[in-house]
């Protein structure tokens, strides 16, 4: 008993020390007023506990408040709507831009024949990268497309302005073999596929060599380019390499087509 009296009088002045701990009076604007202080009381603040049925039927008036008055009245959803936009108005922008250059070589070579060869080989220039982009939709996440890097690429403004690009940049080899057509042809009024032929293999380390610098470009981007400009880089890597084929292998002979149909036509 004794010993047990002893360690509560020792708790006891333990706790009594404590209490006589000198403190600061004031909070805030007034905490700047020093008082010394003997802390005689200690006041312990508890959260009452909330029951289970109490806490259900709070839940249960929340839900019915929700349901009767939602958060959300209604949602919209206008992607869909958004995309149609900017489809036509990627569509309008190629339509003009050939029509465009269709007026330009008309007056430049005085025939619209050489522009309608031009628009053609255009055309088929488009067609192939647009279908080469769906058509690499299947090798996403193979060991093929992961090599090549293809995704599952999405038309946006970034790959219709590599569509364009693509245009303009077909347009300035078929330009350049249209104009070595004309001087080798001078005033003949008929267009052989001899005075194609030399005029295509005069030209022809011009446009190789100009294609191989610019494909080297768009290569190195479309590999360590980065996610944002990927799409992009393959359009021009797909387009660089058909706009060389199509300068030779399209344009050419659908203006030799064209050109003799129509002198026939005009002869009969």
């Amino acid at each position: 008993l004794a010993k047990a009296q002893g360690l509560a009088l020792e708790e006891t002045s333990q706790l009594s020390g404590l209490f006589k701990l000198e403190g600061t009076e004031g909070t805030g604007m007034d905490a700047g007023v020093r008082s010394v202080r003997k802390f005689t009381k200690v006041r312990v603040h508890t959260v009452a506990a909330v029951s289970e049925s109490d806490l259900e039927a709070a839940l249960t008036t929340m839900k019915q408040h929700l349901d009767e008055s939602p958060l959300f009245d209604e949602v919209n959803t206008f992607a869909s709507a958004v995309a149609r936009q900017m489809q036509i108005r990627a569509i309008m922008a190629i339509l003009v831009s050939m029509l465009a250059i269709t007026g330009y070589i008309w007056l430049r070579f005085q025939s619209v024949t050489f522009g309608l060869a031009a628009v053609a080989a255009l055309v088929h220039d488009v067609l192939i990268v647009l279908g080469m982009v769906a058509a690499v939709s299947a090798l996403n996440g193979t060991s093929i497309g992961n090599l090549l890097q293809v995704n599952d690429f999405k038309i946006n403004l970034s790959m219709v302005a590599a569509f364009l690009t693509i245009v303009g940049y077909s347009l300035n080899d078929t330009i350049v073999v249209f104009d070595r057509i004309r001087e080798t042809r001078g005033k003949n009024p008929m267009i052989t596929t001899n005075m194609v032929n030399d005029s295509l293999n005069q030209t022809l380390s011009r446009t190789l060599l100009t294609s191989l610098t610019t494909f080297i470009v768009v290569i190195i981007l479309y590999f360590f380019g980065g996610e944002g400009i990927h799409g992009f880089a393959f359009c021009l890597t797909v387009g660089i390499l058909v706009g060389t084929y199509s300068s030779i292998y399209v344009a050419s002979p659908v203006l030799v087509w064209l050109m003799n149909r129509d002198n026939k036509t005009a002869a009969a």
